[in-house]
């Protein structure tokens, strides 16, 4: 199923729209002192302080009250934007979202909308061993908690079929998270993608 592969491609879209114009690309922007003046005050257009409604993309269909006291954290940022398909492919276009706490770069939560014409038998058939199902979301859906490969600390991965529309979301926690504590997360964030998945219906 194409749709799925490209979760990928939209989360490092998402991503990248949270870094800062002028960085050089090689550099980790971790790596920079905290006080190290600039000639150059450069304007960052897209990141915005919660109210999530006023950033682009899929940010206006997150909670962020919600979204804060599911994880404890104290998210501030967000930025998102519509993405492109692939000219050399027949795919809809993309809706992201990253949000971040702006003290460092994890955690952060990101969301990935895409619409398909694909059947939610055909989405479940394409999901990877190893998930678990969520009830009362969408048409199909589940969630997995990552703990190799992340970047970061675990992360908790939450994918549903809608009505003909993929969502899929993932919280990253930073480094030295124990993933047990991941887990106790599903039920909130649930409850976090059932409002997601409403503010889209409501909102096409």
């Amino acid at each position: 199923m194409k749709a799925l592969a490209l979760v990928p491609a939209a989360m490092l879209l998402a991503l990248a729209a949270c870094t800062a114009d002028g960085e050089e690309p090689a550099e980790d922007p971790t790596d920079a002192p905290a006080n190290e003046a600039s000639d150059t005050v450069q304007e960052e257009p897209d990141p915005v302080e919660l109210d999530l409604a006023d950033a682009e993309g899929a940010c206006p269909f997150i909670d962020p009250a919600l979204l804060n006291s599911t994880t404890g954290e104290d998210f501030r940022f967000a930025s998102g934007g519509p993405g492109e398909a692939a000219e050399d492919e027949e795919l809809p276009a993309q809706l992201t979202c990253a949000v971040q706490t702006g003290e460092a770069a994890y955690p952060d939560l990101t969301l990935f909308i895409i619409g398909t014409d694909a059947s939610a038998e055909v989405y479940e058939e394409e999901l990877a061993d190893g998930t678990e199902t969520v009830d009362d979301l969408g048409e199909a859906a589940y969630w997995i908690v990552h703990t190799e490969d992340t970047g970061a600390g675990p992360a908790l991965e939450m994918g549903w079929y809608d009505g003909g529309t993929i969502f899929e979301l993932r919280y990253t926690t930073p480094e030295g998270t124990d993933a047990a504590a991941v887990e106790e997360l599903v039920g909130g964030f649930t409850d976090l993608s059932k409002g997601i998945s409403q503010a889209h219906a409501d909102a096409g």
